[in-house]
Formats: structure tokens, C-alpha cells, sequence
């Protein structure tokens, strides 16, 4: 997992030098919420304004880092390896007030989703899914309980 946080470094250098904030969705939220031990982060998704996917394509095609953009998903995937960082649209997957939080990563500090979000964005996603349904259900199920916990003890 090292390996895969200077890589998302990497690419959170690039978007600082554009002046673009990327905010964590997905997998990595998901664990900063859940903190399941068993976890596994296999890629770090961000959520990037879809306008500036192209300038971030210029310097990675600069700096001679492998990427591809998938057209259907509007997402771009920066890999490295084995180790993967994937940029999507906020416009596309992300709607509601833009309310994020820090989360420390071992280091690594960047905004992610609220809660409240992510649920939604999951809910989504095991809706739309055609190969993940099943997971994003158990997994919006999990976010659904911690929501339910915070609110009682709150």
C-alpha cells in the first residue's frame, strides 16, 4: 500500500500544480469509514472537474506516465504497474452539496466524500452495476450502519 500512496501523491502533485482538488470516493472512502481490517485498497479513485481531465492528460503524456482515458466511464485510469489511480468527473458522479472532509491516510491528506454521499453514490452504483452489484449492495449496506450508529450515539 506504500507504493500505491507516493503514486496518488504523484498524481495529487500534478493536480496541485493545476490548481485542482481532487476529493476520494469509492474504495478509500469507503475504508475510511468502515476501517474494515480485512480491506484491501487496490486502487484510489478521485473525483476531478470533468473540464480539467484533458490538462491533467497533458502533463501525465509530459512526464511520461501511462493513462487511459475510458470514454464510456468519462474516467481516467493512471497506472503505474500494478498500482492505479483513476480520475472521474465530479459532474457525473457526484451530486448533492459539496461537502467534504480531511482524512490522513498515513500521511497522505486529502477531502473525502461525506458519508451521506458516499451512501448515495453507492446506492447508485449497485443499482447501475452490471459485475458489482452485489458488492456495492453489501457495502452501501455497511455505510447504511454506520450512519444509523452516528446518528444514535450523536
Amino acid at each position: 500500500f506504500i507504493k500505491l500512496k507516493k503514486f496518488a501523491q504523484q498524481i495529487l502533485d500534478i493536480c496541485d500544480e493545476l490548481k485542482i482538488k481532487p476529493v476520494v470516493w469509492g474504495g478509500l472512502a469507503y475504508f475510511a469509514y468502515t476501517k474494515e481490517r480485512n480491506y484491501a485498497i487496490k486502487d484510489i479513485d478521485f473525483l476531478v472537474p470533468g473540464k480539467s481531465i484533458n490538462k491533467i492528460m497533458g502533463i501525465l503524456k509530459k512526464k511520461r506516465i501511462k493513462h487511459k482515458y475510458i470514454a464510456d466511464w468519462h474516467s481516467l485510469v493512471i497506472s503505474k504497474g500494478d498500482l492505479k489511480v483513476e480520475l472521474d468527473p465530479v459532474e457525473q458522479y457526484y451530486s448533492g452539496r459539496k461537502k467534504f472532509q480531511k482524512y490522513d491516510l498515513n500521511g497522505l491528506v486529502v477531502d473525502i466524500v461525506s458519508l451521506d454521499n458516499l451512501i448515495g453514490m453507492y446506492r447508485r452504483a449497485s443499482k447501475a452495476s452490471r459485475d458489482k452489484a452485489e458488492q456495492h449492495k453489501k457495502r452501501l449496506d455497511t455505510l447504511i450502519g454506520i450512519r444509523t450508529i452516528k446518528k444514535k450515539t450523536h
